[in-house]
């Protein structure tokens, strides 16, 4: 981010009053490299109470409810034996496992050894995201299927790339929040020490 806005504040300079600022494109481009920071420490701050209240809160039994909720769609993805879904139910269901491991990681550290969860927030986030996504889009593609104006083909196109090119990532998250606290945290004390 800092290069990026390195980079574009000097295009504003060089490309200099008002007008040729927006004609280039220079100011458009200066305006979204600043806003990454902004971007990154909201994720940030959401990420930490993911762990630190959300799942914290009465031992995930929030979490434990959606989780039990994104396996019936799971489910029923799966019953459907409907071809166009391709692989969605097995690669939600993998995503979901890791999510579930995860959360359980995270919640057994966030009060014993909270910079261990705390180190993982980020990924978890990623992981949840991308879990609750692809389970999202799975069960929009369910109920169109029920909707006869709908067109329900693409709503379970959609649903199946979601899950068969992001919600796949869920494996990697997990062993990023489980296996990488260590690094987090020395990479912490090298760079801040």
């Amino acid at each position: 981010t800092d290069i990026g806005n390195e980079v574009t504040s000097l295009g504003v300079q060089i490309h200099g009053g008002m007008g040729f600022i927006e004609e280039t494109g220079a100011a458009q481009h200066y305006r979204d490299a600043r806003i990454t920071p902004i971007y990154e420490g909201t994720n940030g701050i959401q990420s930490i109470d993911l762990v630190t209240r959300k799942l914290a809160a009465n031992g995930g039994e929030s979490v434990w409810a959606l989780l039990d909720e994104l396996k019936g769609i799971v489910k029923q993805v799966e019953a459907s034996n409907d071809p166009a879904f391709g692989t969605t139910g097995t690669k939600l269901r993998d995503a979901l496992a890791s999510l579930e491991r995860t959360s359980r990681w995270l919640l057994e550290r966030v009060t014993s050894a909270p910079n261990e969860a705390l180190a993982g927030a980020t990924p978890y986030l990623r992981l949840f995201g991308a879990t609750l996504g692809g389970c999202m889009l799975a069960n929009e593609a369910l109920a169109a299927r029920a909707v006869s104006e709908a067109d329900p083909q693409r709503y379970t196109t959609l649903a199946r790339y979601f899950a068969e090119n992001v919600s796949v990532q869920a494996g990697a998250l997990e062993r990023t929040v489980i296996d990488s606290a260590e690094a987090v945290n020395g990479a912490d004390a090298v760079l801040l020490g």
